[in-house]
């Protein structure tokens, strides 16, 4: 069952400055790895199973939500085809439409599972805010979030002077905790956290510091152009500064994405906000 209060906003001025207050106190950011919603190794193939059962977690929680999620075999694998970068450069016309339709059709199905589960998702193609002032991206964000919905973006391709480049849904999702700041953001991935050595399992980083960073062993897969894991671990890093807390856990298990909304942390990776240093 969906929560009310998720929904409730709309219905008079103190029902929204409620919601508002809510808003600024426990929204928190998800991202979704591209590695656990598709199967990264093979093109254009979605975790739908997965996916599902991330909606029903998140339907779960009272927390204020956005959501952000990678392109993983979809736009991935059309970026890495075509030669599109995170540095603007000039590419073939059909690259860049197969690249931002492949995100579009993943994002599509994403939205269809997060809709089974009640949490009225919001499509925002980062072209919609990227070039939005801080204020001006945390006026909308909260405002659609203050309605009883859940803004959905993702990495995409956008153009600049010098061509098209990828933003990543990791640059995205730091972009909006800079924003908005969250409570926390949570990182789900198809593993439990990071570690500082992936043949060793015993070896997840239960806390992460900042010094730590050059200690990781990082495994790329070919087709990431974002630059992976290192990337999502610098970005998190930028946010923990900001004062925010930022999780990694696994995102196939639904009671530690429930504990990791109300800031428990069951087993995964922590990157502790400075305010609580």
């Amino acid at each position: 069952m969906v929560k009310e209060k998720r929904h409730r906003c709309i219905y008079s001025e103190i029902a929204s400055w409620r919601c508002k207050g809510l808003a600024r106190k426990e929204l928190a950011i998800v991202k979704l790895g591209g590695s656990l919603i598709t199967q990264k190794e093979k093109p254009l193939t979605i975790n739908l199973q997965v996916i599902d059962a991330i909606g029903n977690a998140l339907s779960k929680s009272d927390n204020p939500l956005i959501l952000v999620h990678g392109g993983g075999s979809f736009g991935h694998y059309f970026a890495d085809k075509y030669g599109l970068t995170t540095k603007p450069s000039k590419v073939s016309a059909e690259g860049v439409s197969k690249t931002r339709m492949s995100m579009l059709e993943l994002n599509l199905k994403i939205l269809n599972c997060l809709d089974k589960h009640g949490l009225n998702p919001y499509p925002l193609p980062p072209s919609n805010f990227v070039q939005l002032s801080i204020k001006e991206k945390r006026k909308l964000f909260l405002a659609l979030v203050d309605y009883g919905l859940t803004p959905v973006t993702y990495g995409d391709v956008l153009l600049k002077s010098k061509g098209f480049y990828v933003l990543s849904g990791d640059e995205i999702t730091r972009m909006l905790s800079e924003a908005l700041k969250p409570i926390r953001v949570i990182f789900l991935l198809n593993v439990d956290g990071i570690f500082r050595d992936l043949n060793q399992p015993d070896s997840l980083i239960e806390e992460l510091k900042p010094e730590d960073l050059t200690k990781i062993q990082v495994k790329s897969i070919d087709m990431d152009v974002t630059g992976g894991m290192r990337i999502k671990v610098k970005e998190a890093i930028r946010m923990a500064k900001d004062g925010i807390d930022v999780m990694f856990i696994n995102g196939t298990n639904q009671e530690r994405i429930l504990r990791a909304l109300k800031g428990e942390l069951l087993k995964g990776t922590l990157i502790r906000g400075s305010r609580n240093e």
